[in-house]
Formats: structure tokens, sequence, C-alpha cells
């Protein structure tokens, strides 16, 4: 089923960028799947369900090697966690797939305006989720109102894009790994300083 599922993902995201939305059907990303039109449905019931499907993929992709250098990522302090994930990030939405099927959104948002809800639950909402859902595991956020601590999160993701982003879609050279790397740091630096200060002052009777 993994397997299956991988070739249909693969299929779907060649068929997008190079057909585009309006130009890809269900039953041609089958074919060129190695799959059945039911097996397909199986998976993805929507052309949107598969969309998002090659999204989560570009933005999430399943990897043995990513996978361990995330469980060894989460060992070290929230510091070096936030700087892992704050460049990993930036890899990925400036990366070769998720570039061109932002583009493939641009090209057809007039004629599907909800693919840029799609894209944007994929790209940003699904990363700040899971940066949240990882916060309120930490003591630092412990007692901090979920408003507060999601809105750390999303001002995280929010210094990692500029610019740069529109020099990637425009075609242009990407920014270095040095500068990739500096931006991860002012967020991280910024994410750790806003929960410092969120921290509650201690009560005198219990210290």
């Amino acid at each position: 089923m993994a397997r299956k599922r991988a070739a249909i993902v693969a299929a779907a995201e060649q068929a997008f960028v190079r057909d585009g939305y309006a130009g890809s059907g269900m039953e041609s990303i089958a074919r060129e799947a190695g799959v059945s039109i039911m097996t397909l449905y199986r998976h993805a019931r929507t052309k949107d369900d598969l969309f998002a499907a090659v999204i989560e993929s570009a933005c999430h992709p399943v990897d043995m090697e990513e996978s361990v250098k995330i469980e060894d990522a989460l060992k070290k302090p929230l510091a070096d966690i936030l700087l892992f994930v704050g460049m990993m990030f930036q890899e990925r939405i400036r990366g070769a797939k998720t570039t061109n099927l932002l583009r493939v959104v641009m090209t057809e948002i007039r004629r599907f305006p909800h693919l840029g809800e799609l894209a944007y639950d994929g790209l940003i909402n699904a990363h700040v989720e899971r940066l949240d859902a990882f916060l309120s595991t930490r003591a630092e956020t412990s007692g901090m109102p979920v408003e507060r601590r999601r809105k750390i999160g999303h001002d995280f993701f929010e210094r990692l894009v500029g610019l740069d982003d529109y020099r990637v879609l425009l075609g242009l050279p990407a920014p270095s790994e040095q500068d990739i790397r500096g931006r991860a740091e002012l967020a991280a630096r910024d994410v750790v300083a806003a929960l410092e200060r969120d921290q509650p002052v201690p009560n005198l009777h219990e210290l």
C-alpha cells in the first residue's frame, strides 16, 4: 500500500507540474502510477485530495535518513531544535518540488481559487501545527495560553520567509547556506526569548 501510494503521489506530482491542475485527470494519473482507478480513489477521493497529498509529500517527505536526523535533533536543547527546524523549513519551502507546485497554483489560481488555501494549509499551516504540537510538550510552555503558544510558533515561521522566496519563484538564485542558517538562528533566538519572557514569576513562598 505504501509503495502504491508513493507511485500515485509521484505520478500526480508529474502530472500537475506538466499539465497543470485543470489538465490533470484522475484516470491518466492512475495509468501513469500503474494502478487501477479504484485503487487511486482509495488513496484520494478527489483531485483536491490528491493535490493536497502531493504538497504534503513535498513538505514532509517520508524518508528514513530524514527521520533519523529529526530524531537526533529532538534530543538537543530547544534553541538547537528550532535551528534545525528553521533550516529544514527553508530548504523545503524553496525546494524544486515545492517551487514547481507553487507555480502551478499561481497559474491556476484564477480558475481554481481554492488551490491557494490548499497550498497554504499544506506549506505553512501544517508546519505551524506540528511545531505547536511539539511546543505543547515542552516545560518552557507549561501554563502558557494555547493562543499565545501558537502565535509564537506562527511568528517563528514568518521570520523564515522573505524576498528570497520571490527570487526562487522567479527562477533567480536561492539564498546561500549561510543566509539560511542566519535567518534560522535569529528566528530560533526570538522564540527562546519570547518563551523566557512569558515564564511566570516564581512565588516567593515557593522559593
